[in-house]
């Protein structure tokens, strides 16, 4: 074992400091079925965009969380990337938090059909879009709010959502779903459900006439232009 190991006592302590970022490198599909409150999920593939949307700082503390021996492959690789304040990784993966019978966290995944019969019957109900203008632009949910993954460094960007609401995240295609609830999910925003395959899935012909879909009209046309769109 390397000294960045650390026994289930060591992480705790070191994970009670509240700048240090809890990452958790594990799949999605895994991360979904529970994970450690707090942390947030990140996929070693995406922590370049990750670092520079602003997301996550290369002098944060930081600590993982995965299965087994695989913190010990990719904690080079962030190294590699820049990343100069590494505590350690749990020995054992996030198995050793769950033999302890330590507290985890939930994320809900739902199927777009699943989305498609809620809209009309749940007032609460908010469609969260974290993808670019761009993507939203060319074509949205009606009445859905757009808030770009770009936006999440600021925590001030989360301002007008709260516990009342009935929050569904999507992404373009479901890759940063997980990374986008387990951020908001540590800023204590936990009534959260993600979308399966996100707007991918959505466009499919069998499910897009489920759905009312909106495209942003371009600001500078002209009013006789709008007559025609």
């Amino acid at each position: 074992m390397t000294s960045l190991s650390l026994n289930l006592g060591q992480f705790i302590a070191l994970s009670s400091d509240e700048a240090c970022v809890l990452i958790d490198i594990r799949s999605q599909e895994a991360f979904l079925e529970g994970y450690i409150p707090n942390s947030i999920h990140f996929k070693p593939e995406i922590i370049n965009q990750a670092a520079a949307l602003g997301l996550l700082s290369f002098e944060t503390p930081l600590l993982f969380v995965g299965l087994n021996s695989q913190d010990a492959v990719v904690i080079p690789y962030f190294k590699e990337l820049g990343f100069k304040n590494i505590k350690g990784f749990l020995e054992g993966g996030f198995p050793t938090w769950l033999s302890a019978q330590k507290r985890i966290d939930l994320i809900i995944e739902v199927e777009p059909d699943e989305l498609a019969m809620d809209i009309p019957f749940d007032e609460y109900l908010m469609i969260l879009d974290i993808r670019t203008e761009e993507e939203y632009n060319k074509g949205h949910l009606k009445n859905s709010v757009h808030l770009p993954l770009l936006d999440f460094a600021d925590p001030g960007s989360m301002s007008e959502l709260d516990e009342h609401f009935n929050i569904y995240i999507l992404s373009q295609d479901g890759e940063t779903n997980t990374l986008a609830a387990s951020i908001l999910k540590k800023q204590g925003i936990h009534n959260i459900r993600v979308v399966k395959e996100g707007w991918k899935a959505i466009m499919i012909p069998e499910l897009k006439d489920k759905f009312k879909i909106e495209i942003t009209k371009d600001k500078t046309a002209t009013k006789e232009d709008d007559l025609f769109l």
